[in-house]
């Protein structure tokens, strides 16, 4: 298994792509395909050591004990020890600093144990490339017998200043190409690679389990957002308290019961944060900050924007009619997500979840296409599963509300709540007769 790779320093690493210097991002990249140890070789330059300095204090990568060695390419070479990294007969990835992978692109080819021949140089292009198209060449894998000749080319390339390019550093050697068209990797060299650098990353912060709500309106503004919310240096749990101060207008504004445009804008505002709520899990996912704590934190926001906006919709109800239907509804609503947590504390003690509540609703979605023995009524409701979705259900109440159908909503999310408890209910007492099993790791 491939575990280190050689990054060429140049001006281009401390570029910031989405909130992340354009080493980091290659760095953390490379780990998630199981890549462990980095060189990256360069100038004498204190500025340059600097920089790797404050890399590896970064807590990303001190969390995942990731080891960046800077490698002066100047005494390397001078030094007896010019074979420092030993390689031996290890493979290894070499790229240059101006290059943005794929973590997938990694994951291809980290499996190849057998020493290669001769160094593989990743091309979107066709084998029979001329000059002008080297500079597609920016990332290979080396056989670890090239590694002082290598090091060697790399260090003339540096004094004479040149555009460095792999065609260069390999003009000794025999090489073939491999080829790429469906994962993304960009050479940063211009402003336009830039952009298409940034696009190839936002749509991997897209979940494949959006339906169609989120994938065509929430995920196309949630991600237009997250572009510039990286630039102010947020961090998602910043985001999701903003988002749920969001909630707290909407539910405010609806509680007052002053007519329709009141309803209104706390339904606009309730629908906004239901896209806003995309945000905080891109960024992390973006930047690297994913935590079992933030999911749990996601949901227990989510969980109290459903609760108060409904409570709030009740209140403003009953102020603008006066009815004590409303207050009914009201207990009857609280009545219902009482029941729901009661039976989600239930589960996620007995089953070992423990505090990873946000794992609760994968794993029912799951076991809807897993397990054989389920009820025709299993099946149905699996089916309708995406009514709860934050995405489509928030669209649902700003559309009944924009209608005029404020009173209607309440019935409908308070019987639907009903439907919900009771079948989760069954659902849990089903599971805890059954032999227990360690539960999945769906966070991972």
């Amino acid at each position: 298994m491939i575990e280190e790779a050689v990054i060429i320093y140049n001006e281009k690493v401390r570029k910031s792509i989405l909130g992340l210097p354009l080493l980091m991002r290659q760095i953390l990249n490379g780990n998630q395909a199981g890549l462990k140890k980095f060189y990256v070789l360069g100038p004498d330059c204190p500025e340059n050591i600097q920089f790797i300095k404050s890399i590896n204090l970064d807590k990303r990568i001190r969390s995942l004990e990731i080891q960046i060695n800077y490698l002066n390419i100047g005494e390397l070479l001078k030094t007896a020890d010019s074979s420092r990294p030993d390689f031996k007969n290890r493979n290894f990835f070499l790229m240059t600093g101006d290059t943005l992978c794929s973590p997938q692109l990694f994951k291809n080819y980290v499996n190849l144990d057998s020493p290669l021949e001769k160094p593989l140089i990743f091309t979107r292009k066709k084998a029979n490339l001329d000059e002008d198209s080297m500079e597609e060449l920016n990332l290979a894998i080396c056989p670890g017998r090239i590694w002082p000749r290598l090091a060697a080319a790399v260090g003339k390339e540096l004094a004479n200043n040149s555009i460095l390019k792999l065609s260069t550093l390999f003009s000794e050697f025999s090489f073939s190409y491999l080829q790429n068209q469906e994962i993304y990797f960009y050479r940063i060299t211009s402003g336009s690679d830039e952009k298409r650098a940034i696009r190839a990353l936002l749509s991997t912060a897209r979940k494949p389990q959006d339906g169609f709500i989120a994938r065509k309106i929430n995920r196309p503004i949630s991600l237009f957002l997250t572009r510039y919310l990286i630039k102010f240096n947020l961090s998602p749990t910043k985001l999701s308290i903003f988002n749920f101060i969001l909630c707290l207008g909407a539910a405010f504004l609806v509680s007052l019961g002053q007519g329709y445009w009141y309803f209104l804008a706390g339904a606009f505002l309730f629908e906004f944060s239901s896209i806003f709520d995309g945000c905080d899990g891109e960024v992390a996912r973006l930047t690297y900050q994913t935590s079992e704590k933030g999911a749990l934190t996601d949901v227990i926001f989510d969980a109290l924007t459903y609760i108060l906006f409904f409570i709030g919709l009740a209140v403003g109800l009953y102020r603008q009619t006066q009815s004590q239907r409303y207050l009914v509804m009201l207990i009857l609503f609280l009545l219902s997500v009482s029941w729901y947590y009661i039976n989600l504390y239930r589960y996620t003690r007995a089953s070992g979840i423990g505090t990873k509540i946000f794992l609760v609703a994968k794993e029912v979605e799951a076991s809807s296409q897993k397990e054989n023995n389920l009820t025709f009524l299993d099946r149905i409701l699996s089916k309708l599963a995406f009514a709860v979705r934050r995405d489509f259900f928030a669209t649902l109440v700003f559309a009944l509300m924009a209608m005029g159908w404020s009173a209607f909503t309440l019935y409908l999310v308070i019987g639907g709540s009903w439907v919900e408890s009771i079948y989760f209910h069954f659902y849990v007492s089903w599971k805890l007769d059954r032999p227990r099993t360690q539960p999945e790791n769906y966070f991972g």
